[in-house]
């Protein structure tokens, strides 16, 4: 149980690490989370740094999710009890991008976090939920458009591709952080005044 505890632990320190503050000092930004909208993810690196750093920071962010499900192959109990470890380390490291200990317990949108989590659950839902995004960032060119979007549908597209109940109740739970991370998105949205993105960054 105490070996339990500390992967979760770590679980949740691999989701604080703060991939986009420390790709932005790299870049000469001081703090992303005092420039645009604040937030340290992909999107807002995206936005003041542009395509490279903003892809550097995308791979990281996913990668602590996949790496933290890896990490419940580490744990020694009965085998009905694996899936539910499983998602209970995603989601320690989604709460840890959403709510870093090492920016003030602020951090990104935790859709990246989120992916990398899934992609280590349900790859293909992860699959079409990525081409929806793309999809929607094309047409609207609002990227909290996009992942509002992939969200929603993504709890769908988890039992389509056959989660087990561990992995749909988290799609679920995930699916309402990200919706909460993104409420200041959303109003922006609905009274016509969120940004869009820039695609002449790439």
């Amino acid at each position: 149980m105490i070996w339990l505890l500390i992967l979760l632990l770590i679980c949740y320190l691999l989701g604080s690490f703060p991939s986009g503050s420390l790709v932005a000092k790299r870049w000469g930004v001081a703090d992303l989370s005092q420039v645009g909208s604040g937030s340290i993810g992909a999107t807002n690196a995206f936005r003041i740094m542009g395509f490279k750093p903003a892809l550097l920071v995308l791979a990281l962010d996913v990668a602590k999710g996949f790496v933290a499900v890896c990490l419940a192959y580490l744990v020694w109990l009965p085998p009905f009890l694996f899936p539910l470890v499983k998602v209970t380390f995603g989601l320690a490291a989604i709460a840890g991008h959403n709510w870093s200990i090492f920016s003030g317990f602020k951090g990104g949108k935790g859709v990246a976090t989120t992916c990398g989590v899934f992609l280590a659950l349900v790859p293909q839902a992860v699959g079409i939920a990525a081409l929806l995004w793309l999809a929607v960032a094309l047409l609207t060119r609002w990227a909290s458009a996009a992942s509002l979007s992939a969200a929603l549908a993504f709890p769908l597209l988890a039992y389509a591709y056959g989660a087990s109940w561990p992995e749909l109740i988290l799609a679920i739970l995930a699916a309402v952080l990200v919706i909460f991370q993104h409420r200041s998105n959303l109003q922006r949205l609905l009274h016509g005044e969120e940004e869009k993105l820039d695609f002449h960054l790439f």
